[in-house]
């Protein structure tokens, strides 16, 4: 097994475009390329995945978000309203990177005007030598009592910190962290297992990003 860990270059899409001479979108995209002597050839397709989700996002930010942004504008003008720049971001973290394993997750950030953008966040864990990803359900010869394990340890973990007066949450969360429950929200990090939620899904905007640590 190869212990050390893939190199990672982070490459960035970034542009700002006008529209009657008033900046009316920025968007940036940074997205990972890997690097290994070793499982080169098995990190390849992982690149080109990456590459092509990176190219799709900028064709989209360059369509309908900057379309959205010239309605605005226009509306904003017509109306004698301040216009605020739509701004999209994506940006990711490595968070396992050791024994042939590549865990991370990426947040993309879009604000349209308001009081405050919105998140939402994918992530995706490979195996470096098989160039394959490796999903929830291969932690557990039992996919049922797997997610049945993770969601009490939430339900409990929430109760704690609720206990503590930290975090918010919905007062129907126990509902709600099963309703939302999603098996592809997951990345590994050296301490466990991290299971997310998208914001509003069991919390209020002002919670983030809910993530729970769970050891399996």
């Amino acid at each position: 097994m190869n212990s050390e860990p893939v190199t990672v270059n982070k490459i960035i899409i970034e542009n700002t475009m006008n529209y009657k001479d008033t900046p009316v979108l920025h968007y940036r995209i940074e997205y990972p390329q890997f690097q290994d002597p070793v499982h080169q050839e098995a990190l390849n397709p992982i690149n080109e995945w990456y590459r092509r989700l990176a190219e799709e996002l900028e064709k989209k930010y360059e369509t309908e978000l900057y379309q959205d942004a010239i309605v605005q504008y226009e509306y904003s003008v017509a109306n004698q309203f301040p216009f605020h720049m739509y701004d999209a971001l994506q940006i990711y973290e490595i968070t396992y990177n050791q024994d042939d394993i590549l865990s991370l997750f990426y947040d993309q950030y879009i604000y349209t005007g308001g009081a405050h953008g919105s998140t939402e966040r994918r992530s995706q864990t490979w195996n470096v030598r098989r160039g394959c990803e490796i999903i929830l359900q291969h932690y557990s010869d039992d996919p049922t009592a797997l997610e049945t394990e993770i969601l009490t340890s939430i339900s409990e973990e929430i109760g704690r910190q609720i206990e503590r007066g930290e975090n918010m949450y919905f007062e129907d969360y126990p509902q709600l962290i099963r309703e939302n429950f999603n098996p592809e929200s997951f990345y590994l990090t050296p301490y466990g297992i991290v299971i997310y939620y998208q914001q509003y899904d069991i919390a209020p905007y002002a919670s983030g990003i809910p993530v729970f640590v769970i050891q399996i």
